[in-house]
């Protein structure tokens, strides 16, 4: 019967590390010289500050890629040569393709997860490809300044509310619940508990020692854990937490306090793309690039606005640079006979007046978009003040969607009546029928709702001397 051919084993077939090296006809030094490179770049990316020593070489990524085809074919033919003539483990040749293998498999897993905090990439990029697209990644500053024909939508800045920072540092977090009591306490009170319930428990003398350093450790680990930790952390949150963002008619931008600029821009953020950490207000964004803005005060508001702009109606609407006059948004409590009064915000324009309940923000985002939202609830004010970048007729259409969709109430504008205040007051009173629409405005807002007032109704003066809301006696 016929045996399956299997390479011989036999001395005389055995080859020398010389024999290997002079038939591999300068393989061999290829693989040597490629050795180092990999060692060094495989550090770098296990490092904590792997970027910034990236920046530092930039020349070590393009010289070991511009060797990848050589080196593919030299590793290629090592193993094939290695197989059919059966060298020995030994060989230094056969051993350094070896290591070099495992180093490169084990190189494109980091790469690729390095590559992974900056960008979403396909899974199975090959190693000289991710090695490339990271090198960009990270050489390629984002710009906070906005480019020609970009247009500035919405502006935070967190830095200038260090008290409401303050107050949430020193809050628990939910999640992450600490032990009042350090858990060398219950072990050190278990050994003793032992000592004492053993043949021949010990004296008090000899465990008053004892007890005593765990007691008092236990003590100041507690108060240290429980007092001090989160008033320091609370000093350290205004700080570490800071920065800004920006949403443009293109990108979304974060400049942390320290640290260069973060961007993504609006059309590469897919559906389930942008995320919320409701205790940190971290917001992480994945487009073509990742953005992670840290305890951004506003993060759930800015998430939503995110939403809308990064897809229809409002996509790339705030490319005109031209909002909606004439239209103004003011918290609101609505009155209606024989019901409870209802909070939230109403919106002022010159064909009526609309009442959206308080907290109805998500509700508000689905109307508009279509798409449902994972989001917790918050006020539908910024997802208001965001369609003003809408034509009139788009902006009625939608306000009219969200009044539907959140329970709230529209009133025209010949349905509509308002009653002026005095001159001191910052109330608009609207009544329609049995129910008072209260809106409460502040300054900026003064010109857009008198404008608005006086499309309703002709009879309406408010002169401007002393204040927007001052009713004069015919």
């Amino acid at each position: 019967m016929s045996q399956r051919s299997r390479p011989s084993t036999d001395a005389s077939n055995l080859v020398t590390a010389s024999d290997a090296e002079r038939q591999l006809e300068g393989r061999a030094e290829l693989i040597t010289a490629a050795v180092r490179p990999h060692e060094e770049l495989e550090a770098l990316l296990s490092g904590r500050r792997w970027r910034r020593e990236l920046l530092k070489r930039p020349a070590l990524v393009p010289a070991l890629v511009a060797q990848a085809a050589a080196l593919k074919e030299a590793l290629e033919r090592i193993h094939r040569r290695a197989a059919t003539e059966a060298w020995e483990a030994s060989t230094s040749v056969w051993r350094e393709a070896r290591e070099l293998s495992e180093r490169r498999e084990r190189l494109t897993v980091l790469a690729r997860r390095r590559l992974e905090s900056l960008a979403v990439a396909p899974p199975d990029l090959p190693l000289e490809e991710a090695l490339t697209r990271l090198d960009a990644g990270v050489r390629q500053s984002a710009n906070w300044e906005l480019t020609p024909g970009e247009v500035l939508a919405f502006e935070t800045d967190a830095r200038w509310h260090p008290g409401r920072r303050l107050m949430r540092g020193l809050i628990p977090h939910p999640k992450r619940r600490f032990s009042a009591v350090p858990y060398f306490v219950p072990v050190g009170l278990g050994v003793l508990g032992a000592l004492v319930m053993a043949d021949t428990p010990p004296s008090l003398q000899d465990v008053a020692p004892a007890l005593f350093m765990i007691v008092t450790f236990g003590l100041m680990a507690t108060i240290v854990g429980s007092v001090l930790w989160p008033l320091f952390r609370s000093l350290l949150w205004p700080l570490l937490g800071s920065g800004q963002v920006r949403i443009t008619s293109e990108r979304l931008l974060w400049k942390p306090a320290f640290g260069a600029p973060q961007a993504v821009r609006l059309g590469t953020i897919p559906d389930g793309g942008i995320s919320v950490d409701g205790f940190t207000l971290d917001l992480r964004v994945k487009g073509d690039r990742q953005v992670h803005a840290r305890t951004v005060l506003d993060a759930v508001e800015v998430a939503a606005l995110l939403e809308l702009h990064r897809q229809p109606p409002l996509r790339g609407a705030a490319r005109r640079g031209v909002r909606l006059e004439r239209v103004a948004i003011l918290a609101a409590t609505l009155e209606e006979a024989g019901q409870e009064a209802r909070k939230g915000h109403c919106v002022l324009h010159p064909g009526g007046v609309s009442f959206i309940p308080e907290q109805q923000g998500p509700q508000a985002l689905q109307a508009i978009t279509g798409k449902s939202t994972s989001l917790e609830a918050f006020h539908a004010d910024g997802v208001l003040e965001a369609l003003r970048w809408l034509p009139r007729a788009e902006f009625d259409a939608c306000v009219a969607r969200v009044v539907k969709a959140t329970g709230g109430t529209s009133w025209d504008a010949r349905a509509a009546r308002h009653v002026p205040e005095t001159s001191a007051s910052k109330e608009v009173r609207i009544k329609s029928g049995g129910s008072v629409l209260r809106g409460q405005w502040v300054w900026a807002q003064a010109a857009a709702v008198e404008a608005v007032l006086r499309d309703w109704s002709s009879g309406a003066r408010f002169p401007r001397l002393r204040g927007p809301f001052r009713y004069r006696e015919k």
